[in-house]
C-alpha cells in the first residue's frame, strides 16, 4: 500500500521526498532579528511539525494579519537557483517569491517577505482568515462535497494552477492538504510550495510530492512531464472532493487505472475526471481545455 505524507497544515516538508542537488551555502539576505521583531508581533501556534511552526502574526505598522512559519536550517536540504540570478534560496522561498511577484493571484498564498537568520528562516505570508485547509473542511462535510460546491473550488484550483505555470513553477503536491479555504467566502488558496520545482519542458525523472497522486508514467517508467503530471493529479484531486475518496491506494491500482465513481455523480463529471486521468499522458487535456470543459458550465 503507498504511504501517505502526514498532515501538517501551514507547513512545508522540505527534504521529504525531494531529491534535488543539496547547494551547501545558500544566498545571503541581509537582514537581523532586530528588523524582523520591529516590523511583527507574533501571536498564537497555527501548526507545528518536524519542519517547523506556523504562528498568527501581525505587521505592526498596520495590523495586517500574517502568518509567521519558523523553518529551521538543519530541515533544509534543498535549495533552488532562481532564473537570471546567482541566488540559491530553499524550494519554498524562491517558488513563492516567484508566484508572488505582481501581479499576484487571488487563488495563491502570497510570500509577503522572508528574513533570514543564523539557524532559521523566517517566512512571512498572506493569512487568510477565518480559515481552514479543505481537508478538514470536507471532512465537516461529511467527507465528500456536491458537485456545485466542487466546481467552485476547482475552478480556483485550476487557475491558481495556472498562475503557477505561467510563473514557471511547478508545484507538484495539488492535494486537499495543500489549499486553504476562506470559510466566509469559500476562497481558495494554494499553499506549501516545498515539493515543488522550477516549470521545465523536459521530463522529470525525480519525484516529489504524495505517493497516491504518483502518474502512471512515473510508475511504470520512472519519469514524466510536469505539466501532464499535474492534470494527472487535478483529476485525483476532483475525483477525491466529490467521491469522499482517493481513487487509488497502490501502485498497480493506478497502473490499472480503473475508477469506482459513487452512485449519482453527473456523467459530466465523471468524463472530467476519466480525461485527467487518462493513462496515456498526452491524451490528458491542458489546463485551459479543463476550464472549457461542459461540466464547469452546468448549474
Amino acid at each position: 500500500m503507498i504511504s501517505s505524507n502526514v498532515r501538517t497544515p501551514w507547513l512545508s516538508h522540505f527534504g521529504t521526498i525531494l531529491v534535488y542537488q543539496s547547494i551547501p551555502t545558500p544566498s545571503t539576505k541581509s537582514s537581523t532579528l532586530a528588523s524582523f521583531t520591529s516590523l511583527y508581533t507574533v501571536g498564537d501556534l497555527l501548526g507545528e511539525g518536524g519542519y517547523g511552526a506556523v504562528y498568527e502574526g501581525k505587521r505592526k505598522e498596520d495590523n495586517q494579519k500574517v502568518a509567521i512559519k519558523f523553518v529551521p536550517k538543519h530541515t533544509m536540504d534543498c535549495y533552488l537557483k532562481l532564473p537570471g540570478t546567482s541566488s540559491s534560496l530553499p524550494v519554498e522561498v524562491a517558488l513563492m517569491q516567484m508566484v508572488s511577484e505582481p501581479p499576484t493571484c487571488e487563488y495563491v498564498l502570497e510570500l509577503i517577505e522572508w528574513f533570514e537568520q543564523p539557524n532559521k528562516f523566517i517566512l512571512i505570508l498572506e493569512r487568510p482568515d477565518p480559515c481552514m485547509d479543505l481537508f478538514d473542511y470536507t471532512e465537516q462535510l461529511g467527507g465528500r462535497m456536491d458537485e456545485g460546491l466542487a466546481r467552485e473550488i476547482m475552478q480556483q484550483v485550476v487557475l491558481a494552477v495556472l498562475h503557477c505555470r505561467d510563473r514557471g513553477v511547478l508545484h507538484r503536491d495539488i492535494k486537499v492538504e495543500n489549499l486553504l479555504l476562506k470559510t466566509d467566502t469559500l476562497k481558495v488558496k494554494l499553499i506549501d510550495f516545498g515539493c515543488g520545482d522550477l516549470l521545465k519542458d523536459k521530463v522529470y525523472k525525480e519525484f516529489a510530492g504524495t505517493a497516491e497522486f504518483y502518474p502512471p508514467e512515473w510508475v511504470l517508467d520512472g519519469s514524466y512531464q510536469g505539466r501532464k503530471a499535474t492534470i494527472w493529479s487535478l483529476g485525483v484531486l476532483l475525483f477525491n472532493l466529490v467521491c469522499g475518496k482517493l481513487p487509488f491506494k497502490r501502485e498497480d491500482d493506478i497502473v490499472a487505472g480503473r475508477l469506482y465513481f459513487r452512485q449519482g455523480l453527473s456523467k459530466s463529471s465523471r468524463d472530467l475526471i476519466r480525461w485527467c486521468l487518462t493513462p496515456n499522458p498526452t491524451d490528458r487535456p491542458d489546463l485551459e481545455q479543463i476550464l472549457q470543459h461542459d461540466w464547469f458550465s452546468e448549474v
